[in-house]
């Protein structure tokens, strides 16, 4: 009897075994936005708030962009109007004491506090250069510094006004600009547009994967950098740009104006392989509304033929912790998604939420050191029910549920108040999900993602021939582990 059929492996309740996991990779060009900075994101929105974060919110190439985190994509640079990657650095948090109440570390904390506040004060009042001094600068760098002493690797973080803005449209699944992946090649220095979003201006303007950009406002870019390229294309919405590109097989070059405006990433893409009945699934992030999507991915995934699923997650930053609980109960009977511990100690299940679509379906999930949060806790839960087979690299490790305290400026602090176990009790902080089969990606291979597969509309052979080794195996693994 095959796995997939064997109830126990996705019914059972979460045992509460403690053992722990091991260690931590981009795939996605960089999503550029023009009204924040450049700087990356993690979190995972829990439940209570909605203002919890459980991820590495990186953006980057849609095309497929999942910037997770690290690098196995790199280069490439999915150019929309508002750079999104909102960095996760960490800041300073201060906190009011109580007298009468206060313990023998709370005595430390206001003995420091104070030492700060006089700190400040001594600059604030006797340092020479007065047009230096920036005290809002100040107090954000204060806060990122004392953020980062807590070692919350890849959380627990501080944004500005501007970026916590950026963050919730990165939350909300919007973008703005032409809505292109773009990537370099080292040796040729050529920049190529390896996908279209579905619905943004650059695929409605008539731009095709494979163009090669030579030209940017009749201004030629060839032998230019990335960087370079990226900056003469970013714009505010509602202006245009004209965009020359040289079309292989042909090398006819065409001149295409298209207008900067808002559009919808989809948070789910789904390519089917006919050849193979299997069908490639990516969660590029688990943004509201992604469950969902996953459950129409399926159903027409189901519909066209497939019989097993790969679930790529491979540099997806995570996102909300309702969307990883729905994403998991998908695919799990009963039992939990996940266990909570606060820092007493006391754990909190988090189960599945009762409504799956297929306990039976053989699943491989594909996840790399960029694969975060809400994709980890995904990952964990599926393999720890014998759900799925995880193949790949270790994911990256961020295993705290964030809260955000925002500031009255308009700034943020999200801080780990939360630890995730997976169900059988394993810690992910710092460990990462470990695979069940070890994939590394080949050295100078490029991940493959739907998006790329459904523009280009690859059959079987051609996406085994891609040099994606980790899709490849998995598509193997399922032909031969039906």
């Amino acid at each position: 009897m095959s796995n997939y059929d064997d109830p126990s492996w996705y019914e059972q309740e979460s045992p509460p075994d403690q053992s722990q996991q091991s260690d931590p990779a981009d795939r996605f060009p960089q999503r550029i936005h023009n009204d924040a900075p450049n700087t990356s994101l993690p979190g995972m929105y829990g439940r209570q708030s909605q203002k919890f974060l459980t991820d590495q919110f990186n953006t980057g190439n849609l095309g497929n962009h999942r910037n997770g985190g690290s690098a196995s994509r790199t280069g490439q640079i999915i150019v929309s109007l508002a750079l999104v990657i909102i960095a996760f650095t960490g800041g300073w948090f201060g906190h009011q004491i109580y007298s009468g109440l206060l313990s023998s570390s709370s005595n430390q904390s206001s003995y420091y506090a104070n030492l700060f506040q006089q700190a400040w004060s001594i600059v604030d009042q006797n340092y020479v250069d007065r047009k230096a001094v920036n005290y809002k600068e100040m107090s954000y760098a204060a806060i990122r510094s004392m953020l980062a002493v807590l070692n919350d690797k890849g959380h627990t973080y501080f944004l500005t006004p501007q970026e916590v803005q950026a963050q919730q449209q990165e939350l909300s699944g919007t973008s703005s600009g032409i809505g292109i992946y773009i990537n370099q090649d080292p040796k040729t220095k050529q920049v190529i547009i390896t996908a279209t979003v579905p619905g943004a201006p650059a695929e409605k303007a008539g731009f095709k994967s494979g163009d090669i950009i030579v030209a940017v406002n009749h201004t030629s870019v060839v032998g230019k950098d990335i960087d370079t390229i990226h900056n003469l294309i970013e714009g505010k919405i509602g202006t245009s740009v004209a965009i020359t590109v040289q079309r292989p097989p042909t090398n006819q070059q065409l001149t295409i104006n298209v207008t900067r405006a808002d559009f919808k990433i989809p948070g789910v893409i789904m390519h089917y392989i006919a050849e193979a009945h299997i069908a490639d699934i990516q969660i590029l992030g688990f943004d509201s509304g992604v469950s969902d999507q996953l459950k129409t991915a399926l159903t027409q995934a189901k519909q066209s033929g497939a019989t097993a699923i790969v679930l790529d997650l491979r540099d997806n930053p995570g996102g909300y912790l309702e969307e990883a609980i729905n994403t998991a109960s998908e695919f799990i009977k009963s039992g939990n998604v996940l266990l909570e511990q606060d820092s007493s100690g006391h754990r909190t299940p988090d189960p599945v939420n009762g409504h799956p679509i297929d306990t039976q379906i053989p699943i491989v999930v594909l996840v790399n050191g960029n694969t975060a949060s809400a994709a980890e806790i995904v990952s964990g839960a599926l393999q720890d029910h014998k759900r799925a087979v995880i193949m790949g690299t270790t994911t990256l490790g961020t295993g705290t549920v964030l809260n955000e305290f925002d500031l009255p400026d308009g700034s943020a602090i999200y801080l780990g108040v939360l630890e995730w176990l997976t169900p059988n009790g394993n810690f992910i902080r710092d460990k990462g999900i470990s695979p069940n089969i070890a994939v590394p990606l080949t050295a100078g291979a490029n991940a493959l993602t739907p998006n790329v597969e459904n523009q280009r509309n690859m059959t079987l052979p051609q996406i085994l021939a891609s040099g994606d080794n980790q899709l490849a195996a998995a598509i193997n693994y399922l032909e031969t582990h039906p």
